[in-house]
């Protein structure tokens, strides 16, 4: 019926959809749920460098300043510290302290229901506008204003990709910007960052892990799952879940992932939303993820209130046909902070404004 050669092209077929069942499909023992752990999104990391590009978007990245200045010295211009990685080969190698080995921080800061945040609030009352339109001139921003918070918010901090990093980040990196699979990447620093200042600053009660969950990138959110699902077990009056990612797969310009709030250069920030839509395979997930408009309704809050106190610091709200866990808490959100190319003090001065809009969410209006 068939000839050999084609009847041996069906079977690699076969085998190939197999194996991408098994990256994206979780089946849990005891019962019959399926769970979308990706998306279309994440295909790209397992791409070439220029894979998919068109020629003359690959030719233009190749013959840009930067890039032939890196491939000649290895050198990044935005990133002196690459210099002294050239210079210095065990500076690939050297790992900072805080990021050797998997740890949870716990913050839970004295308890004062009148906690006061000083915040900064401007004149506009408007929406987040749409990709596209054209953004209004910045207005003057008032004096600070007090707000009081009438309780002490729980959030979760974890990293579904902790080897993302930064462009400054010395050690080995590969194409998209990760350490060595297994390692902690600045991505990690960022994380801890937002917990210190929520914490400290705000008074929120904040656990930050730095557990690895990418050793196998297709597994990483199969991993996060399982550690999101034990906290929310042991503390299931948790407030907000944030999964902190940079950036890193389209290839856009540098002021697209940047801007500069009080003189500052600051990391844009992408809030991602799932909608468990999951069209691989056409399996039928209709309801699965049910209530992902509780946390759409959620962004679109924080979006609006980021864009009220420091506009230009929301880079977009995207939703994705997928999950990413967040069916397990209806205030569950991936930020993506910057882009593999941004610094990590970028990303950091970034996190710095965001606590403090996630402050103005949660305080007594």
């Amino acid at each position: 019926m068939f000839s050999g050669h084609l009847r041996y092209r069906i079977f690699i077929a076969i085998i190939l959809i197999l194996v991408l069942l098994g990256l994206n499909i979780k089946k849990f023992s005891g019962s019959k749920e399926v769970v979308p752990v990706w998306s279309s999104y994440d295909e790209e990391y397992y791409r070439g460098e220029n894979e998919g590009e068109g020629l003359l978007l690959q030719a233009r990245n190749y013959l840009a300043p930067d890039n032939i200045l890196y491939r000649l010295t290895r050198i990044r211009i935005r990133a002196p510290i690459t210099y002294l990685k050239r210079e210095i080969p065990l500076l690939a190698y050297y790992t900072p302290e805080g990021l050797k080995k998997p740890a949870e921080t716990i913050y839970t800061p004295a308890s004062n229901k009148n906690k006061v945040i000083k915040l900064k609030f401007d004149l506009r009352r408007e929406q987040v506008k749409p990709e596209g339109e054209t953004r209004p001139e910045r207005k003057a921003i008032k004096e600070r204003e007090e707000i009081k918070l009438d309780y002490q918010p729980l959030v979760f901090i974890y990293h579904t990709h902790t080897s993302e990093t930064y462009i400054d980040d010395p050690r080995l990196q590969d194409n998209n910007g990760h350490v060595l699979s297994g390692n902690i990447g600045n991505v990690a620093k960022v994380g801890a960052e937002l917990a210190r200042v929520l914490s400290k600053k705000y008074n929120f009660r904040v656990i930050h892990t730095t557990r690895v969950h990418d050793k196998s990138y297709a597994r990483s959110y199969l991993n996060s799952r399982q550690t999101v699902k034990e906290f929310i077990e042991k503390n299931p009056k948790v407030d907000l879940l944030l999964d902190i990612h940079r950036d890193g797969i389209k290839r856009i310009s540098r002021d697209e992932i940047t801007t500069v709030v009080n003189g500052q250069r600051a990391a844009k920030i992408m809030i991602v939303v799932t909608n468990g839509k999951f069209d691989f395979a056409h399996f039928n997930l209709v309801g699965y993820h049910s209530e992902w408009e509780r946390n759409l309704e959620f962004a679109r809050k924080l979006a609006a209130k980021m864009e009220e106190f420091y506009p230009g610091l929301l880079h977009r709200v995207e939703i994705r046909d997928t999950t990413y866990n967040q069916d397990l808490h209806p205030h569950s959100l991936l930020l993506e902070i910057g882009d593999y190319r941004n610094t990590t003090q970028e990303a950091i001065q970034s996190v710095h404004l965001l606590a403090e809009v996630i402050a103005a969410i949660f305080a007594r209006q």
